[in-house]
């Protein structure tokens, strides 16, 4: 029993260092542990698409003003409310006229006795009775009483505070009984037919955008409309260095207020795209997003992608190169430079 238990002992120390030292004298990896992975690709069936830029702004009237007060007086005439469609001429704030009356009277009764003394001087001249200064002399005084009508009569009408366009009168900022010093606001009128969007293009979106360029709005209400191009800036903004560009939209019914969030949709031109399923797509380590392709020495390379529209069926994306074959699966496990073997399969 004890030689059985020796024999046992000794088989076991001289076989480890045998054993240890098995991994030296292991069989070298296989040519198929080596083997290139096999993908699935497909081809990037690249369409031309127009390609769309959507920009964000907001509503805005056409014309706004404060309307002010170009003499002094007490308001006796605040009729028009606040909302209310007016026309050119309507009467805003109307002031007490007070002695404007009255001068107008006394300048019309100027105006009178200086014409009798300029007839009375003509036919004096005409008859050699006197010398043409004196008639010179009663011209003039014609004149100045002539004038002393006019500006009476421009002061009177400067207390009918009027719209100086048609609008909405948007804010009353004068009651009845107020007082207005030359300069003080009656109120704010705003011009809301057409309404304008105003929006911010980049300079590479300004080079496809032109004047009467008719581009799509949706507002924040789920109004969709058309309008044109009509204004674009030449100057950038010294903080966004991006453009302003104004879309004019009809609004004969004053239905769409200022203030409203917009966004249009700019056409840019045509460019080749692919439609494909937002699955697809991958985002970088550095944070871009974009898809793996297979080149054409079947190493696995990443380009990023811009998505240029929506579509029932996927999202139409441009800067896939042509003729590129797109990784059908495992486009999350294989990096950049990984040498594969294609398996090509046509797409339905």
């Amino acid at each position: 029993m004890l030689a059985l238990l020796i024999y046992f002992v000794a088989s076991a120390l001289f076989r480890a260092p045998a054993e240890e030292s098995a991994p030296a004298d292991s069989a070298p990896v296989t040519s198929t542990e080596r083997a290139i992975p096999q993908v699935i690709v497909t081809p990037a069936q690249l369409k031309p698409h127009t390609v769309f830029a959507t920009l964000k702004g907001s509503t805005e009237p056409d014309r706004e003003v404060t309307v002010r007060s170009e003499t002094m007086g007490t308001v006796i005439d605040a009729r028009i409310s606040e909302g209310q469609v007016v026309s050119r001429g309507t009467v805003l704030c109307g002031l007490d006229v007070e002695s404007r009356a009255a001068r107008i009277a006394e300048a019309e009764a100027s105006v009178a006795s200086a014409q009798l003394d300029f007839d009375a001087a003509q036919q004096l001249q005409e008859k050699g009775w006197t010398t043409s200064n004196n008639a010179a002399a009663a011209k003039a005084a014609l004149d100045r009483a002539e004038a002393g009508l006019a500006a009476a009569k421009i002061e009177l009408n400067k207390t009918r505070i009027t719209a100086p366009f048609n609008g909405v009168f948007e804010t009353r900022l004068a009651e009845r009984g107020d007082f207005l010093s030359v300069g003080a606001a009656c109120g704010r009128l705003v011009d809301l037919d057409p309404i304008i969007v105003a929006v911010d293009a980049t300079e590479n979106q300004l080079t496809a955008i032109n004047p009467e360029t008719p581009v799509s709005v949706e507002l924040a209400t789920g109004v969709e409309t058309t309008g044109n191009v009509r204004y674009i800036a030449r100057t950038a903004n010294a903080q966004t260095r991006t453009f302003r560009v104004e879309i004019e939209i009809p609004n004969p019914d004053n239905g769409i207020a200022a203030g409203l969030t917009a966004s249009v949709q700019v056409g840019l031109g045509v460019a080749p795209a692919l439609l494909m399923t937002p699955a697809s797509l991958v985002l970088h380590d550095d944070g871009r997003v974009g898809v793996r392709y297979v080149d054409d020495t079947d190493i696995v390379q990443f380009t990023e992608v811009s998505v240029v529209d929506d579509a029932q069926d996927g999202i139409w994306v441009t800067g896939i190169p042509e003729g590129a074959n797109l990784l059908a699966a495992g486009q999350d496990f294989l990096r950049e430079g990984v040498k594969v073997e294609p398996q090509l399969v046509q797409e339905r």
